[in-house]
């Protein structure tokens, strides 16, 4: 077989090989599609605030349009943020928000996605930087994909959904 010959076949492969790139290995997205979206609240105001409804705030925005584009229904799970990111970690939760920020301890155990917003704060007299994130469960690469579409979509919202909360 000729070089052009392995390298063309070689190309195939790789090629149907990564079709089905990004993958939920536990099928997270295909679940939540038409089903149910189960999301852990830590209270955070005012990105998570406790609501009758299960969440308010900021970050409640982001699931409620996730939700209605993927078809699913919310169920909500309070909690404090070990509990919680354990859930996470185990898959008996598809997601965990409450102002969690990129510099997390628990981004060893679970997924963050990108930064979504970067909050900025004067701390004794020095600019603080904080960039938001939202927790999925590691390794549901195709569910983390579609987190993050949909906060790049509405990155130009944050800001000023950020400004209407007082500090």
């Amino acid at each position: 077989m000729s070089s052009t010959h392995r390298l063309t076949l070689l190309l195939a492969v790789l090629a149907t090989a990564a079709c089905n790139l990004p993958r939920d290995p536990d099928g997270t997205l295909d679940r939540v599609r038409g089903g149910t979206m189960r999301v852990g609240m830590v209270v955070d105001t005012p990105w998570v605030t406790d609501s009758a409804e299960g969440a308010g705030g900021i970050e409640r925005t982001i699931v409620n349009d996730l939700a209605r584009e993927l078809g699913a229904k919310v169920e909500w799970h309070k909690g404090t943020a070990e509990h919680l990111l354990e859930a996470l970690h185990d898959r008996d939760l598809d997601l965990v928000i409450g102002g969690f920020t990129a510099s997390s301890p628990w981004k060893q155990q679970v997924a963050l996605t990108k930064p979504y917003y970067t909050d900025t704060t004067m701390v004794r007299g020095k600019r603080k930087e904080e960039p938001h994130a939202v927790a999925v469960a590691p390794g549901e690469n195709a569910w983390q994909v579609r987190v993050e579409q949909l906060l790049r979509g509405k990155k130009n919202e944050f800001p000023a959904m950020r400004h209407a909360w007082p500090r």
